[in-house]
């Protein structure tokens, strides 16, 4: 669904299936309210340049950006207007009383919906933490997301811990205290911006990255254990079904600049907001239709990464044509430990992960071999890499 009129849109969020806001961008700032599932919208009120609105229930909202906050108690019928001790640009809360934000300096508390907030300790505290995103597991784990780091406490939110990042962070979602995930885009891989979701399966403690070349992913929720949506730049859509192993690109039908995800009862219907007044509607009763990549010019094998890796490392590989592949894993004496591909592969870019848990620190080969369906060779190629315990 798209709105009749043009705004610069941003950050959205629905309420149940009838009642939405949404935030439109400087200068024509604004708060865009629909009470019929989106088909139509009205200017509730200027927004004074807001940029991230969060509901915990029907009742309770609270918007934010700059250094104001507006909170709703009644469904968003009324606002009431605060200032906050510093920049805001994201928040969540526990119920209608307690709850963190973060921004552009430290991470904040509040016990009392928002009206006043308390600095928190970060250690080590480096100066500008520039937070964008900020979520509870429960009520003891949390994380916090923005540039060049994440943050996380396992105290209730009393004291935050900096692990560095090299990529900026945009949203951040855990299903559990185990499983997490962060989007947002690598600035230095390649020649240009490079998406990517980093994956954990231990708490944060080591990460698995996937990239995805050409665009910033902005937004990653999660419905349930298994099935997660990322959104990101030119209408990109993903999903996965396995906890983030694999990753499916979705036809959004639109190349604007897609914002954020919202499910609504129990995933059964979603929402998709985004730029130039983009708003998409899922529905689990209807299908959807997956788009593949474009098919590559030539077959290749690309440099693992991370190298060196402890213990896990993602290898990419890409195809001109379907065809046959083969790809094992060798030690330094030439025998082989592991058989990750081996079978018939269509046309496109490929990514498998490596797990070198029950292997001995130092250098192994992976050997590539694609072959087309009559049997001539596409591609061949044997690459190093090193495992560091």
């Amino acid at each position: 669904m798209t709105h009749r009129e043009k705004y610069s849109t941003y950050h959205g969020v629905f309420v149940d299936e009838n009642n939405g806001w949404w935030l439109t961008e400087q200068p024509d700032a604004s708060v865009l309210h629909t009470i019929n599932g989106g088909i139509s919208w009205q200017k509730q009120m200027d927004s004074i340049a807001l940029y991230y609105i969060k509901f915990k229930d029907t009742l309770h909202g609270w918007m934010v950006g700059g250094s104001r906050i507006l909170i709703t108690k009644d469904k968003g019928k009324n606002w009431d207007r605060y200032f906050t001790p510093s920049i805001i640009t994201c928040a969540t809360f526990f119920d209608s009383l307690n709850g963190f934000a973060g921004g552009g300096d430290s991470i904040y508390a509040t016990t009392d919906g928002g009206i006043t907030w308390k600095s928190q300790t970060i250690e080590p505290h480096a100066g500008s933490i520039g937070i964008l995103d900020i979520i509870f597991v429960d009520k003891k784990y949390g994380w916090a997301v923005g540039y060049d780091k994440n943050i996380n406490t396992v105290d209730s939110g009393k004291t935050w811990r900096i692990n560095d990042s090299s990529m900026v962070s945009y949203s951040v979602c855990f299903t559990d205290t185990l499983h997490g995930y962060i989007v947002g885009v690598d600035p230095l891989i390649g020649f240009g911006p490079e998406g990517v979701i980093k994956v954990t399966s231990d708490g944060g403690n080591s990460w698995l990255p996937h990239y995805f070349s050409g665009t910033e992913l902005n937004n990653v929720v999660f419905m349930n254990d298994s099935s997660g949506w990322v959104v990101g730049e030119y209408g990109f859509v993903l999903h996965t079904t396995d906890r983030g192993i694999n990753w499916t690109q979705i036809e959004s039908g639109t190349t604007s600049q897609l914002y954020s995800v919202f499910f609504l009862s129990g995933g059964k219907i979603g929402y998709i907001f985004g730029a130039d007044s983009t708003l998409l509607k899922y529905d689990k009763t209807v299908d959807v239709k997956e788009v593949k990549m474009p098919s590559p010019l030539s077959s290749s094998l690309s440099q693992n990464y991370p190298n060196p890796f402890n213990p896990y490392t993602n290898i990419s590989y890409q195809l001109s044509k379907a065809g046959f592949v083969n790809l094992k894993v060798y030690d330094m004496l030439g025998r082989q430990v592991a058989t990750l591909v081996d079978g018939q592969k269509d046309a496109g870019y490929h990514s498998v992960t490596f797990d070198g848990t029950c292997l001995s620190s130092g250098i192994y080969f992976v050997r590539f071999t694609a072959q087309s369906s009559d049997g001539s060779l596409l591609f061949i190629k044997t690459m190093k890499m090193l495992l560091t315990k």
